[in-house]
């Protein structure tokens, strides 16, 4: 039988890069299907931690010594805590994956390296994500205009749903079943490629939280870089994104993540590409 191969090399095949915050039994979870089914790959973990106060890090070290773990001292947000997981990274890719996600199949995660090792202008490249129960979540966009933040956001979608100006945006009569090229995808399971990063550079920290993963996308295609849905890799992403309301208790991050997201998108990056420093341990 075929086991994992957790790397000791200087540069492993793969970096699986986890951020997190309060979040125990998610962590578990995914740590336990990544030992259980990463396979036929050379693969580094590594965890940043945003000064969880759950026992994230105390049960980290003590169950998962295999883990290289990084402990932030306050919740620095998710640019800023993505960023130093790329900076510590060792992998030629760094799969970035969000806590409430788990790995299925034996082969999800070679798969995305043998893909992304085929197609050498894609920057980034994600799985198909399922939910719990196996359905398709949605998880691939056009780039956001106003229209789509405002019917995807708030009760609006409901009256819209069966529109154009939703189907469109969420890709939903696409049967997912084909690799593509697409805008962006769902931040929740991302392969990078570390080699574009000194021309791409890393995530913006202006974003707190949302949006990030946006805008790393739009930055990889004004580079002409590709953007690639791989649906031979499944991973289940077990929580929403889809319908987070704009008018949550995080109402006043989301908003400065979209204005600052628009500005991007609208008026692109006349001074290069700013924000994107690499954080300081």
């Amino acid at each position: 039988m075929t086991t994992a191969t957790t790397a000791t090399a200087t540069e492993p095949d793969v970096t699986l890069g986890i951020i997190t915050w309060n979040a125990k039994g998610l962590m578990k979870q995914l740590l336990d299907s990544i030992r259980e089914h990463v396979r036929d790959v050379a693969y580094e973990i590594v965890v940043v931690d945003n000064d969880s106060r759950d026992g994230t890090k105390e049960m980290i070290k003590a169950e998962y010594p295999e883990v290289r773990l990084f402990e932030n001292d306050k919740n620095v947000g998710v640019g800023p805590a993505r960023n130093r997981l790329l900076d510590v990274s060792r992998g030629r890719y760094v799969l970035s994956l969000d806590n409430d996600t788990t790995i299925l199949a034996n082969d999800a995660v070679a798969t995305l390296v043998k893909v992304m090792d085929a197609h050498p202008n894609a920057a980034v490249g994600g799985p198909k994500l399922v939910y719990k129960d196996g359905s398709l979540q949605l998880s691939c966009r056009p780039f956001p205009r106003p229209l789509n933040i405002l019917l995807e956001g708030t009760a609006l979608r409901k009256w819209f749903g069966g529109t154009r100006w939703v189907l469109d945006y969420t890709m939903e009569r696409w049967d997912h079943a084909s690799l593509r090229d697409i805008d962006w995808m769902y931040g929740a399971a991302l392969m990078i490629r570390r080699s574009v990063l000194p021309k791409l550079g890393l995530f913006d920290e202006g974003f707190f939280y949302l949006y990030e993963d946006v805008e790393f996308c739009l930055r990889a295609k004004h580079l002409g870089y590709q953007v690639l849905y791989i649906p031979e890799a499944v991973i289940c992403h077990h929580l929403e994104r889809e319908g987070r309301s704009v008018l949550s208790k995080t109402l006043q991050v989301h908003v400065r993540s979209i204005l600052r997201y628009f500005r991007r998108l609208y008026f692109g990056y006349p001074d290069g590409f700013p924000g994107v420093a690499r954080v300081t341990a």
